[in-house]
């Protein structure tokens, strides 16, 4: 192995260590000599910092040591001088004045000032500088009212040297704040503060260009902050006796509309309450209106409670603080209101007014649910067609920027939003008044093109909103606001009442309502949302479902099954009929459990005895009172006969069916009371049934539980009710169009009313009405003091609409209030709301169009000897297709009590339309409705089975001819 080895030959064997003195080496990067170098550069400039700022302080130190040390000989030579030269005296007092420690010598000044008067005032008109110096004392005047040794001194001397030429230098100064700061907190005499207001408005017409910023200082102190009682009760009256330049106030606050923010109802409120009783309205009035009535409805609510029926002008305003009620009453002034309107008919044409006045319309219907009914402004406006045509026009002019293309969401809130929810309020409101006659609009505001465009595109909002509402997740959802829930609701309202229309209009397809694909189908899905009673919930927009006991906790939905459940419950008639009919037939069988069904059926002792002589009087009886027992549970009767005896046989559900059939043709017999006849035959509560029976209430409660019971059960009964009390039973307050269901000649009387074309005065009306009750004539009020307020062409649309509700909800309010709490106890009335009116006459009475035979025919069963194949049941089906509607009608009702077919066909019919033989051809037919049983005799001859059924069924004898 080679090795390389170092020799030396010095004779130093053992190397040395070498040392190095110098410290250890370190290699700096580039970033820690910058970091280094930046961090010496920085305490240099806090050192050369901190000198500067000792040098700031010391010279401020010895700026104030030698002013006080000035102010102190000052204050010498001016206890030392006379008062011969005022000006170099007030100059001093200026130049060293103290609140504190000089308050002597403010009295002293003061006095000499005023035993100067003459010659001051004189002095001031030439001499700029004595003028000068007058301004700055009366600022220290201004300061010193309310302090107890100067106060007397301070406000005499500003009472005798405030000028006009002054006065610019002392609002600068902030005069109207020192006024409203003794005015709210300090014991300065109120009637000095008014004067020195009125003082500084006498001298406003010759301010030239300081009379914007004299507008401003006195919104920013008086107009804008809380309206204390002393503001509203004081300051404001002697404001509007005086020449207030209200005009001049509208224009400024109009060119400064975003300068006040959100803080603007009390700003609202001085200005309706300040505007001069001859001042004609304008575009610029209207804009401030709208601009500062923006945050209105952000005022509690609990400073008012208004009920649907309280009227207006019997409220009074109060001596407190501002409520809503006094807004209310300001902004329902009739002059007011009248001068806004005719000048909307004069600028009908402009944008701008059209603009404002939506707006402002749109801020007072956040404030109440029915701010139509209170705010006669937009009461007014809703029942004009021209405005609702050109906010129709406005909104198809803007139809494209109802929702943005961000994620469908409706960012940010536009104008489009607003005219649409404004929009819809109104509309709804204007179609529940007398707008159409029989056949067509006369009003002429909308055409049937018109209205059909109108509901395809707030359909289509409205299920847009319904998807906003309810979001597939969190990055699209949406916080809730009042806007937003506006615009929720009044769109589906509108799109409902657009559907109440077409109703009775038909301007649209056939299949438009349910032509767009919905949520609901007759999967798991639907019948465990059923199950789970989730239709009987409150399903909240942007919220989800809200239990009605805060103590049930429900299972979460999908957002499928949400939107699902709004559609039901907001706009149910977008789903096929058929299917909501399945809905409530579920929902009517899981409302209770199979072994509470059980227990009723085969445990509970659940029959009932009554007697055929006396059937409505012992189901009253047994069956009245609330919670007395379960309608829901499987009732079984037992008939006692005519001679007292207990019929023979076991009720399997035939004989309850009989029941409940005679005893509501019994209750809804006008001659008992209850309910009367319209003119076309159809029943509806009785008006005057207080006069007949003290406990009505009772009688209609149990009546709507049979009516409940039957619509239980699937029976059919025969009661031709009354269109407007159909709608009566779905909502609260029928609208002035079902008038016509009741008495058409009124009907046609308002309508003539509505159309006439002269002074409606000469008609000689006035709001009341003529009652005959039971033979007595009496005058019912349409309004307070209506004996002296006459019908003219301004209020006709207010009277009809009084009048139609006086006849249509006020008269028979308890009557169906009772009725729909006894409906609902049994099917509650938000399973009802499935269906419109019409629909649920359909549920209640049937289908009333043409009988289908072959569907009858092909869901029959036959006993005894009787077949399909039987000659005589070949004749039967063969005579009975040749039967008129109104026969086979007749032969429906000979078998089952109930002319009209069963809502899904025959197959829904229990038990199944059955077909026996009773023997040989002497016999006659007869039925037992109770089983649904029809028995006809062996006939081999058609004409002779043909001549006794027609008997039979025109007889409508049923067990007598046995």
């Amino acid at each position: 192995m080679a090795f390389k080895m170092s020799y030396s030959f010095e004779g130093n064997y053992r190397p040395k260590p070498e040392q190095n003195l110098s410290g250890a080496s370190k290699k700096q990067t580039r970033d820690v000599l910058i970091k280094r170098a930046h961090e010496e550069r920085q305490k240099r400039q806090a050192e050369r910092m901190r000198l500067q700022s000792a040098l700031t302080l010391q010279s401020y130190i010895r700026s104030y040591l030698a002013r006080k040390h000035k102010q102190q000989e000052e204050r010498l030579l001016f206890d030392q001088g006379d008062f011969d030269n005022v000006a170099q005296q007030l100059g001093r007092f200026l130049f060293f004045y103290e609140r504190r420690v000089d308050k002597e010598r403010f009295i002293r000044i003061g006095y000499t000032l005023i035993s100067k008067k003459d010659y001051i005032l004189l002095t001031m008109k030439r001499d700029i500088s004595i003028n000068w110096l007058i301004k700055r004392f009366l600022v220290i005047c201004l300061d010193n009212f309310a302090t107890a040794d100067t106060g007397n001194t301070a406000i005499n001397c500003f009472g005798e040297f405030m000028q006009i030429t002054n006065f610019t230098y002392l609002n600068n100064k902030g005069y109207f704040k020192y006024l409203r700061h003794y005015l709210d907190h300090s014991n300065v005499d109120t009637d000095i503060i008014l004067k020195l207001i009125m003082r500084s408005f006498e001298y406003y017409n010759s301010l030239g260009s300081s009379k914007e910023n004299v507008l401003s200082e006195f919104c920013n102190h008086f107009l804008q902050p809380q309206v204390t009682p002393k503001i509203k009760n004081v300051v404001i009256p002697q404001l509007c006796d005086f020449s207030f330049p209200y005009n001049d106030l509208i224009l400024y606050l109009n060119s400064f509309s975003n300068k006040y923010g959100t803080n603007t109802n009390n700003l609202l409120y001085c200005i309706l309450a300040l505007e001069p009783h001859n001042y004609e309205q304008t575009k610029y009035t209207i804009q401030v209106l709208s601009q500062d009535s923006n945050n209105l409805h952000h005022m509690a609510m609990s400073t008012i409670n208004l009920s649907d029926d309280s009227d207006i002008e019997d409220m009074e305003v109060s001596d407190e603080q501002v409520s809503l009620q006094d807004y209310l009453l300001l902004l329902n002034n009739p002059d007011r209101v009248k001068k806004i309107l005719h000048y909307f008919d004069e600028h009908v044409d402009d944008e701008e007014v059209l603009s404002a006045l939506t707006n402002f319309c749109h801020n007072l219907l956040l404030i109440y649910k029915d701010s139509i009914r209170k705010f006669m402004l937009v009461y007014m406006l809703a029942l004009r067609g021209t405005f609702l045509n050109k906010l129709w026009l406005a909104i198809k002019k803007q139809e494209s920027n109802i929702f943005t293309t961000n994620k469908g969401i409706l960012c940010p809130w536009q104008e489009i939003h607003t005219l649409i929810s404004v929009f819809c309020n109104m509309f709804t409101f204007y179609t529940q008044t007398l707008t159409d006659s029989e056949s067509t609009d006369t009003s002429g505001t909308f055409t049937s093109n018109e209205l059909c465009s109108m509901s395809e595109l707030l359909k289509n909002v409205a299920l847009n909103l319904i998807d906003l509402a309810f979001p597939m997740c969190r990055n699209n959802s949406i916080s809730s606001s009042p806007e937003l829930i506006l615009l929720y609701y009044s769109c589906l309202n509108a799109v409902k009442m657009l559907y109440m229309l077409d109703l009775r209009k038909k301007f649209c397809k056939m299949d438009f309502w349910t032509k767009k694909k919905n949520y609901i189908a007759q999967d798991t899905r639907t019948i465990s949302m059923l199950q789970k009673n989730y239709l009987s919930h409150s399903v909240r927009p942007f919220y989800g479902v809200v239990p009605e006991n805060s103590d049930e906790h429900l299972a979460p939905l999908s957002t499928i099954e949400q939107r699902s459940l709004a559609v039901l419950q907001q706009l149910p008639f977008l789903i096929e009929f058929n299917m909501r009919v399945w809905l409530l037939r579920h929902l009517c069988y899981t409302s209770i459990s199979e072994d509470e069904r059980l227990r009723h059926d085969f445990i509970a002792d659940n029959t009932i005895t009554v007697r055929r002589t006396h059937l409505y009087e012992d189901a009253f009886e047994k069956l009245p009172h609330k919670n007395e027992s379960d309608m829901r549970r499987r009732l079984r009767i037992q008939f006692i006969n005519n001679v007292g005896l207990e019929e023979a046989g076991i009720d399997g559900g035939g004989l309850f069916k009989e029941f409940i059939n005679e005893v509501l043709r019994t209750a809804f017999d006008p001659n008992r009371g209850f309910f009367l006849l319209t003119a076309d035959n159809c029943l509806y509560p009785n008006p005057n049934v207080h006069l007949i029976m003290e406990n009505y209430a009772d009688h209609y409660y149990f009546i709507g539980r049979l009516v409940g019971k039957a619509l239980f059960e699937s029976i059919l009964v025969d009661l031709p009710l009354a269109e407007f009390f159909l709608a009566k039973i779905l909502i609260d307050r029928a609208s002035a169009h079902y008038l016509k269901s009741l008495d058409p000649v009124l009907y046609r009387n308002l309508l003539y009313l509505r159309d006439y074309n002269g002074d409606v005065q000469d008609l000689g009306l006035d709001f009341t009405l003529v009652n005959n009750d039971l033979g007595e004539t009496r005058v019912v009020e349409l309004k307070p003091n209506g004996s002296n307020i006459p019908v003219t062409n301004d209020n006709r649309l207010e009277y009809i609409h009084r009048l139609a509700d006086l006849k249509l909800n006020a008269q028979i309010k308890r009557q169906c209030a009772a009725f729909r709490e006894g409906l609902d106890s049994v099917v509650p009335i938000l399973w009802l709301k499935l269906f419109n009116h019409n629909e649920l006459q359909v549920i209640i009475c049937g289908d009333a169009e043409e009988i289908d035979i072959q569907d009858m025919k092909s869901n029959t069963v036959y006993e005894g000897e009787f077949n399909g194949a039987h000659p005589t049941i070949i004749l039967f089906w063969k005579i009975v297709e040749k039967f008129t509607d109104t026969q086979k009608k007749q032969l429906l009702k000979f078998v089952t009590s109930c002319s009209r077919p069963p809502l899904l066909g025959f197959k829904e019919l229990n038990p199944s339309f059955c077909i026996q033989s009773s023997g040989s051809q002497d016999r006659m037919p007869t039925a037992s409705t109770c089983l649904n049983l029809l028995k006809i005799p062996v006939i081999r001859e058609e004409e002779l089975l043909r001549n006794k059924l027609l008997s039979a069924i025109e007889q409508q004898a049923g067990f007598e001819l046995s």
